[in-house]
Formats: C-alpha cells, structure tokens, sequence
C-alpha cells in the first residue's frame, strides 16, 4: 500500500484492483487530513507513513493546498476494465483536483569556455 500511496501522491493517479481502491481511499483520506495541517511534526508522521521525504513534502506543499474546505473525498474511482488473467476489475483512482503542471527546467547557459592549463 505504502508504494501505491507514493504512486498516487507523485502521479495524481493510479490503476489497480477495486479490492486495492477501496483500501487506499480512507488511507489516503488521512493523509491529506493530515498534510493539511502542514506542521514539522505532521510532516515527519507523513514521511514516516510513505516512506519518502519527498512524497511527504509534496503532499503538504502542493497536494493539501488543493483542497482546503474540502473535509473527506479526496479522491474518486472510476471503473476501466476487468483484468483477462484473474477476472478482477480494475479501477483508476484518482485525485478531485488537478495537479498544477510542473514548471520546465530553463536550460543553463553556456557560457565562454574556460582554458584550462596543463602542466608538462
């Protein structure tokens, strides 16, 4: 679960197995109730629960800011397909609001090469 919740914090998306779906949503729910917050302490807990530093300050930084008079259904489920080899249904659990698109890195400058001096 841990995986998928970093999935879905990094992607805003996520397909899996309905059964899956069903679990992440009320840990994902906390989450956020939790990033919204926005605390060292809340953070630290986050990075505790997803295992990644970076997964954790995103949730805080860019995530919880999307839903601030939201209490609860922060995210939704949408059926796709049922799976050929096991017949289970496969869900695309998403976030309700849209993740701002990240800003481009600008290329650096080249600038005059430097001479370097050898000794012989």
């Amino acid at each position: 679960m841990r995986t998928q919740l970093n999935a879905l914090v990094n992607s805003g998306h996520l397909t899996t197995t309905q059964a899956k779906a069903k679990m992440m949503k009320p840990l994902f729910d906390k989450l956020i109730t939790r990033a919204k917050v926005g605390t060292i302490a809340s953070r630290r807990l986050l990075a505790k629960k997803l295992a990644s530093v970076a997964s954790a300050n995103r949730l805080v930084d860019v995530i919880a800011p999307l839903f601030p008079d939201r209490v609860s259904g922060y995210t939704s489920s949408t059926k796709n397909k049922i799976r050929r080899g096991d017949a289970v249904t496969m869900v695309t659990l998403k976030l309700m609001a849209q993740l701002p698109t990240p800003v481009a890195k600008e290329e650096k400058k080249v600038g005059v090469e430097k001479k370097v001096k050898t000794k012989k």
